[in-house]
């Protein structure tokens, strides 16, 4: 009896088992959520309804669970065939607060704290507020405020969210007291300091910000400093320590930095090694710059290997390595470098992309390219493919990427990303000029209409002297081969009342029309044609040569006004390889130009003139400019010279320090008893000039200081030594947003008895 019931039993315990197993999921509960979406769950727990009970692996379940980060406390139940899932939701930060923060904006912070995965909407885990502050205390180090003190709080609300507070004492900049450099026996401090971004409390360092402690701006300075020590022969030398120290009060800061200086190394014989078959050898032996007997140099050497990879490059070997491998001898101490060159695969370029450029045509930007598709890569086509196109003035930013093509591996894809520029300009102006007086300007133009690259344009400008009014029309690319076209129409009209000039006024209306042919990157000829219809008066009092010239061409005996129009045409060669059009410091523009007016209408002259600008950059961010004009003109046939036609000198772009239009031959007019100046048929000047950054300014793109001597004249019957005028002084010029603001002083070294002087000189405004 005892085994039947005994046998009873485990059947029925195995069926009771076999049941459970074979028990399906008939619902699946979800308790303790507040803020979390019961989808979230859903998606990640292994089992649904149907699914059997005995199939739940409760362990893994809640794994997959934790693992969402919204939960600290999870758990399982089964009621039935129902599965009940338990959870404890981590609270989640629902506000950012800050309170006492000036030196920077909250939205900045914000975006600092979230890449730490610290923001609003984020769970909030209270292990991360003492992160915070010390991320929030580290920025505040970096601008030297060490008396900086940061606390971070929770505050509990409502559907488990958190609200977080962030106090902030920022307290006073600690300041550089000190920097001291121990070691040095061969160059003074003070010229090591130079070399420093970081400096001792200044009298600018209001503005530079430079006497603010920060590790990274140091370590750079360091380099500075080994690149100072390198670059003058000291292969040996090492900074031994850079230490930091700081006042009790925790206002300033002292720098000691031990130095050992070493010794002093010449550079040996250099030479080349590796493979370069395709590469002419006397091409590469002519980049290297480390002369055998020349003193060490660190930078000679860099030098030397970006101009071999430069040419490498141009060969098509886009990946080239050229290693400088130093055979140092230490007792004769010399250093040699064996230039070893790893050209790589030799690189075609299969396709040029262009990302960004929503408006500007693919075919505008693709014909300022000198690197072609299907053609051996090249740096120097694609380093000036990327110069043309920021010469077009249509973007604001270029980036440009190569990308391996699948599947080969000597070839590229060039990916130019553009963020194009609003390139449609309406401007309203005012500006103030020396020589000009008030000038107001409004120009209304587009110089990428409708993305095609050409330019329309339309401008007016008064002064007290000129008053211009202009249209015009450029199509840079009229044909295929880079022949430019431009056409307008304009009225000018001209008061010399108010210059040191015999007076007169004219008033010109005009059309032009120009073709510009490139001959190459940087040189090119232009040639142009003008109808011009100009009025002239005179008055009362004007100058017997000017009432000469009326009454030539209107044959009468008594005009004192008369018309002068004339049909001239042009040609002009042109080179330019500056490597700014607005402040260059390097390349030079050379122009000559001829103009002569046809013999169908009242004026038959030419004239001849040129113009050379050189720029030699300087260490130290400086530049030095050698300027020359040169101008020839004259009558032919039976018909005088307009003399409004005659050139002038003097203001503020010719030999400064004299009044505008006044440097010349002085004629007496009779009718007023006074000496004018009214110009001549022969122009020269020369400048030299010297470019400078700002004292104390660091960086400063658009502003920059000058000194400089201006020389020249301009003359009626040849060249005449005592006609001719020197001045020197000093400038500035500020790229401002309203405008360039220029000014100067000059000193006139050989001021004449009747020369009219102006020192002081100025022009604010884009006409200037």
């Amino acid at each position: 009896m005892k085994r039947l019931l005994l046998t009873i039993f485990m059947i029925l315990m195995n069926f009771s088992a076999f049941a459970e197993k074979s028990a399906l999921i008939s619902d699946i509960k979800i308790e303790g959520l507040q803020r979390v979406e019961p989808g979230l769950v859903f998606n990640n727990i292994p089992f649904e309804i149907n699914d059997p009970i005995g199939a739940v692996d409760v362990s893994s379940t809640i794994k997959l669970l934790y693992k969402t980060g919204q939960f600290k406390d999870i758990s399982l139940e089964q009621e039935g065939t129902q599965i009940i899932i338990i959870v404890n939701e981590k609270p989640v930060i629902s506000e950012l607060n800050f309170f006492g923060v000036e030196a920077f904006q909250d939205d900045k912070l914000k975006i600092g704290l979230s890449q730490m995965n610290f923001a609003a909407g984020l769970v909030f885990d209270k292990t991360d507020l003492k992160k915070v502050e010390q991320e929030i205390a580290r920025q505040y180090l970096s601008l030297g405020k060490y008396t900086a003190s940061v606390e971070a709080e929770a505050i509990p609300l409502e559907r488990n969210r958190m609200q977080v507070n962030i106090y902030v004492e920022e307290g006073s900049i600690s300041r550089i007291k000190e920097i001291n450099v121990i070691g040095n026996r061969l160059f003074t401090t003070e010229s090591l300091l130079d070399n420093f971004n970081l400096k001792v409390t200044n009298i600018l360092s209001w503005y530079n910000k430079d006497d603010r402690y920060s590790r990274q701006v140091l370590n750079g300075d360091l380099e500075n400093l080994r690149s100072f020590y390198m670059d003058r022969g000291y292969l040996d030398f090492k900074i031994n320590s850079s230490l930091i120290r700081i006042s009790e009060n925790k206002r300033h800061v002292y720098i000691d930095i031990s130095v050992d200086e070493g010794n002093k190394y010449t550079f040996a014989k250099s030479k080349l090694s590796g493979k370069y078959e395709n590469v002419p050898e006397l091409l590469l032996q002519a980049q290297i710059g480390t002369y055998e007997g020349n003193v060490f140099s660190r930078s000679q050497v860099t030098q030397t290997t970006a101009r071999i990879n430069q040419i490498l490059g141009d060969y098509g070997y886009a990946f080239s390595n050229a290693n400088a491998i130093p055979e140092i001898d230490k007792e004769e101490r010399t250093v040699g470098f064996n230039y070893f060159i790893d050209p790589g695969k030799k690189i075609y370029v299969r396709r040029i992309n262009f990302f960004g450029n929503e408006k500007t045509k693919d075919s505008v930007i693709r014909r300022e390219l000198r690197q072609f598709e299907s053609s051996w890569y090249s740096k120097k086509k694609v380093d000036r493919s990327r110069e043309r196109l920021s010469r077009t003035q249509y973007f604001d930013n270029i980036d440009l990427q190569t990308s391996n093509v699948p599947g080969v591996t000597d070839q590229i894809d060039l990916n130019f990303q553009v963020v194009e520029r609003n390139t449609g300009k309406l401007m309203l102006g005012a500006g103030v000029s020396s020589g000009e007086g008030l000038v107001g300007t409004f120009t209304v133009s587009q110089s990428n209409f409708l993305g095609t690259g050409n330019t329309v344009s339309s401008s007016v400008s008064t002064g007290e002297v000129n008053k211009t009014y202009a249209l015009s029309y450029q199509d840079p690319y009229w044909t295929d081969d880079g022949v430019s076209r431009t056409f307008g129409a304009y009225r000018k009209d001209v008061n010399t009342s108010d210059l040191s000039t015999a007076s007169y006024n004219t008033f010109s209306y005009g059309t032009n029309i120009d073709f510009t042919i490139p001959l190459s990157e940087y040189n090119s000829i232009a040639f142009g044609a003008t109808l011009d219809l100009t009025d002239i008066e005179l008055g009362a009092n004007a100058t017997q040569d000017y009432i000469e010239y009326c009454r030539s061409i209107s044959g009468s005996t008594t005009a004192t006004d008369c018309n002068s129009d004339s049909l001239s045409v042009s040609a002009s060669y042109g080179k330019d390889t500056r490597n700014n059009a607005q402040f260059p410091t390097a390349g030079q523009v050379f122009r000559t130009t001829a103009q002569v007016g046809l013999p169908v209408f009242d004026m038959n002259y030419y004239i001849l003139s040129g113009k050379a600008e050189k720029y030699w950059p300087i260490d130290g961010g400086m530049s030095f400019k050698l300027k020359g004009t040169v101008g020839l003109a004259d009558a032919y046939g039976d018909k005088k010279f307009p003399f409004f036609k005659n050139f002038f000198m003097g203001g503020a772009t010719t030999i400064r320090g004299y009044d505008q239009a006044s440097v010349g031959e002085k004629t007496l007019n009779i009718a007023t008893g006074e000496l004018e100046t009214t110009g001549g048929k022969t122009s020269l000047l020369g400048s030299a000039e010297l470019f400078f950054p700002p004292p104390g300014l660091k960086n400063v793109q658009s502003f920059r200081l000058s000194t400089f001597v201006d020389g020249g004249g301009v003359f009626k019957n040849g060249i005449d030594g005592d006609v001719a005028r020197f001045s020197a002084g000093i400038g500035a010029v500020w790229l401002s947003p309203f405008g360039p603001l220029s000014i100067t002083y000059a000193k006139p070294l050989n001021e004449g008895t009747n020369d009219k002087v102006t020192e002081l000189q100025f022009g604010m405004g884009g006409v200037f």
